[in-house]
């Protein structure tokens, strides 16, 4: 790897998808597996000396409550225990930063904290991979960073659909890896 700075982004890893609190259509099929790479990856980066973020999704306000409800079957409602990181999840730094939008880079407080720390290449795992890891994969595309999803450490609620996900990611310039060839 180059001399760059590299962050892992973990994604929307909440109660409410995977978690104690979740409810029909969650908890993602996969989550126990899910959690157990997403924590070998995090020991991983730690490891490496990544700096580690957390990304949770926060619906609030009237606009959110609707939003939450048509899109994400009434989940992540701020306020909620739900919004909270899943308790298996490998907690190593304080980064932690909450999205309205599929795209992280949404939150300008995000973007700021990527250019302060220099950051110029991630590795994303969480969830969904066709939406908010997807969408801010795409998002940091377009500012320039360079973009690797740990394929083993991401979910799809839409199963079926997971090689025309992967398809998209590679037709975007996106690096597909596995945990074995992060070092995990």
């Amino acid at each position: 790897m180059d001399n760059g700075t590299h962050a892992l982004l973990v994604i929307d890893i909440q109660e409410d998808y995977t978690g104690e609190t979740a409810k029909a259509p969650f908890p993602y099929k996969n989550s126990e597996r899910l959690i157990k790479t997403v924590n070998r990856v995090v020991e991983k980066a730690v490891e490496k000396e990544f700096i580690v973020i957390y990304v949770r999704q926060e619906f609030e306000g009237v606009l959110g409550r609707i939003v939450s409800k048509i899109f994400g079957h009434g989940t992540a409602v701020k306020g909620n225990p739900g919004t909270e990181i899943d308790n298996r999840v490998k907690i190593v730094s304080d980064h932690c930063f909450t999205k309205q939008m599929p795209d992280a880079f949404s939150n300008p407080d995000f973007e700021a904290f990527m250019k302060e720390q220099q950051i110029d290449e991630l590795f994303l795992v969480g969830l969904d991979a066709a939406g908010c890891v997807y969408f801010t994969a795409k998002g940091a595309l377009k500012r320039g960073y360079k973009v690797s999803i740990i394929q083993d450490g991401i979910v799809l609620l839409a199963e079926k659909k997971w090689d025309s996900v992967l398809e998209k990611y590679r037709k975007n310039g996106i690096t597909l890896l596995s945990s074995g060839e992060f070092g995990a």
